[in-house]
């Protein structure tokens, strides 16, 4: 009786108001969820993707397998989850005949190998060794996978050390490094070993090691492909990460080996100076298409589309020549006539059909959403089979969800966060473009407007400059620009020279000369805005991080009395330091200085943003992760230093084991919200 009273009274009480939208808020991230890896299946009926969410209790980034039905127009009739979170399932591969399906994912705290048969909806871990697999590819007959893997050395130790007594509290062993490359930002220390190539059987779990030695054997990333008749093994290798940083060629790893385990040795498939890599074999085993470039002295090597054949010698063919944009992914069709291609374009990514013979391309999805989301770099992701593309959506109220599209029609949108966009004001953005004060460049960028926005008030400006800088910004949601717009400033963010997508010579015109006239793009920008009824030339303000730090500093240096504050997140302060700590010290040296800072001091000094600190007066707020092996915090400490003992307004902030990355969610966060308030707390009244 009561429980039909209840249910009584609740049929007869009012109707629930809806409650009215309010702007971005911090806790906000926890609520978003955001799809990555869309993956299409062989015959085009389903799709594999990855679900992104922010876990509040574990502070952590995590992430769920998912599977997607389509029906025959594209539309999206069922989804179910297939691997769950605990186990952080990544790198989802389906096999060729589409039953099954292999991804990595954590088996009793080790990284594994799993195979899920769609059949039982199980996964199950078919190896258990300490290689930590990664780049895993199914064989063309479906009964084997490869892998690159890690076999770690026995860490060298001191001579001549009496043991250690048992149950004494003695310090850790000394840590003896010999190799340049001894750590990584978001890896930390790397112990000592060698990278392979192995294969392993996908229903026994017996593996094959096809590669041996004490020194690497095959690059840790940039995709391998097996040959139509699964006889070998594509894969990039550089041999000279230390005097060839960008010397990459492509080779072929025989897939077996010999009697008594006798492996054989990798035969060069490609021999011309410059980068190869991400191979992908031809249907009909004949060609193999890459991305690279050619060997230049200039500060970024673009990456583009090109083929070659199946065997040593073959000529090499420039296919995306005429599109001049940097290609972030590409697979061929079934029957070989034509690639699709995911490439960068003026802050967004857009999916083609590239001819195989001509080059010509046609684009089927005119804009694939950057699946970033601490800010609004493209970056996103897209898979095609036959007439039908699976993409990252693009969005800017919110992260990116699925799309389906068949020819050039999108035909159905997963949106991940409708229910949460319901509830929320979002900021408008819109499209800026200038000419260049320097000499007359086209700029493009967007401005974030407050969600009250009101053109008849003035609202201050914040200038956020992207890094890289061989990266770009484009009009997708972020957390950070919600968060500046919502606390009512008008968000500026624009591609200055160097930026990706605008061609070739506009990403090198940075080239010896960086920073330089990329200063003038990013004030010419401000000056614009500033001039706008609805701008505050008042309160102007500024930040970015890595290269975006660099060009902070840069400013407040050159221009020391235009910004009312600055953020300077994860920034490069010293080139000396950054090209002998950093993690990528030989390519930093080598291709953005181009000499050495013992040869030329002055030109490292001069164009590193600490030759500026005695000009500096403009507040500063710089923020580093203590772990950040890609700008080491040691350059963050030295401008912080620098600054007060020359009396400026300064502070830095450290966060605990965050690396280049900004770290976990709560981080992120902090790294908002404190340039918020500097910036609050530094207003022109």
């Amino acid at each position: 009786m009561k429980i039909l009273v209840a249910a009584l009274l609740a049929a007869t009480a009012a109707p629930a108001v809806a409650q009215p939208a309010t702007p971005f808020q911090a806790a906000d991230i926890y609520d978003l969820a955001m799809v990555t890896g869309p993956l299409v299946s062989p015959d085009g009926s389903r799709v594999l993707y990855q679900r992104t969410t922010f876990d509040r209790g574990l502070d952590r980034r995590m992430n769920e397998l998912w599977l997607a039905h389509l029906d025959p127009s594209g539309k999206i009739i069922d989804r179910r989850l297939l691997v769950a979170r605990d186990v952080g399932p990544r790198q989802a591969q389906w096999s060729p005949d589409g039953s099954r399906i292999a991804y990595v994912a954590q088996a009793l705290g080790k990284a594994q190998i799993h195979v899920l048969a769609l059949a039982d909806g199980v996964g199950r871990a078919i190896t258990t060794g300490e290689t930590a697999p990664s780049q895993i590819r199914w064989s063309p007959d479906g009964r084997r996978i490869a892998y690159v893997g890690r076999i770690e050395a026995k860490p060298a130790s001191i001579k001549g050390m009496p043991d250690k007594p048992k149950g004494t509290e003695s310090a850790p062993d000394a840590k003896i490094i010999d190799d340049l490359f001894w750590r990584a930002d978001g890896a930390g220390e790397i112990k000592p070993g060698a990278t392979h190539l192995f294969v392993a059987d996908a229903a026994t779990g017996a593996i094959t090691q096809l590669t041996v030695g004490e020194k690497d054997q095959v690059n840790d990333d940039g995709g391998i492909a097996w040959t139509a008749d699964g006889r070998a093994i594509v894969a990039p290798f550089g041999k000279d990460p230390v005097n060839g940083p960008r010397e990459i060629d492509l080779y072929l790893y025989e897939a077996k080996v010999g009697d008594g385990g006798k492996v054989w040795p990798a035969v060069q498939l490609t021999s011309r100076p410059g980068s190869e890599y991400a191979p992908e074999v031809s249907p009909d085993g004949k060609t193999v298409a890459f991305l690279g470039t050619p060997a230049s002295d200039q500060f970024y090597d673009m990456p583009e589309l090109w083929t070659t054949g199946a065997t040593p010698g073959g000529v090499i063919t420039h296919l995306s020549k005429a599109l001049d944009r940097p290609v972030a992914g590409m697979d061929w069709a079934a029957d070989g006539r034509s690639l699709t291609i995911l490439y960068n374009d003026e802050g967004t990514q857009r999916v083609a059909r590239v001819d195989a013979a001509s080059g010509a391309t046609t684009i089927l999805v005119p804009s694939v959403g950057g699946t970033r989301l601490y800010l609004p770099s493209s970056g996103g992701q897209a898979s095609c089979v036959a007439d039908l593309c699976a993409f990252t959506s693009a969005h800017t109220d919110r992260p990116a969800g699925l799309g389906i599209a068949r020819g050039t029609v999108q035909t159905d949108l997963l949106d991940v966060n409708a229910q949460w966009a319901a509830t929320r004001r979002a900021a408008r953005i819109e499209e800026i473009n200038v000419a260049s004060r320097a000499d007359g460049k086209r700029v493009q960028g967007w401005i974030a407007f407050p969600p009250d926005f009101d053109a008849k008030k003035k609202y201050p400006i914040i200038l956020d400059i992207h890094g890289g800088p061989n990266s770009d910004y484009g009009p997708f949601f972020s957390v950070t620009h919600a968060l500046y717009a919502a606390a009512g400033y008008l968000v500026l963010y624009t591609n200055p020279r160097g930026s990706i997508g605008y061609g070739n010579a506009f990403a090198n015109a940075i080239t010896n000369a960086y920073p330089g006239q990329d200063h003038d793009d990013l004030m010419t920008m401000v000056d614009e805005l500033a001039n706008r009824p609805y701008a505050d030339a008042r309160n102007l303000f500024i930040g970015g991080g890595s290269g975006g730090g660099v060009l902070t500093l840069w400013a407040i240096g050159k221009e020391p009395d235009k910004f009312r504050a600055a953020v300077a997140l994860r920034p490069v302060v010293d080139w000396t330091n950054q090209v002998t700590t950093s993690d990528g010290t030989s390519f930093f040296m080598k291709h953005w200085m181009g000499a050495t800072p013992w040869d030329k001091p002055e030109l490292y000094f001069s164009r590193s943003p600490f030759s500026l600190a005695g000009q500096i007066r403009t507040p500063t707020l710089l923020i580093t992760g203590e772990s950040d092996f890609r700008t080491p915090i040691a350059q963050t400490e030295q401008m912080f230093g620098a600054l007060k003992l020359r009396g400026v307004d300064a502070e830095m902030i450290r966060l605990p084991g965050a690396g280049h990355g900004m770290g976990r969610p709560s981080q992120w966060l902090q790294s908002i919200l404190a340039p918020i308030d500097w910036f609050n707390e530094r207003k022109a009244k």
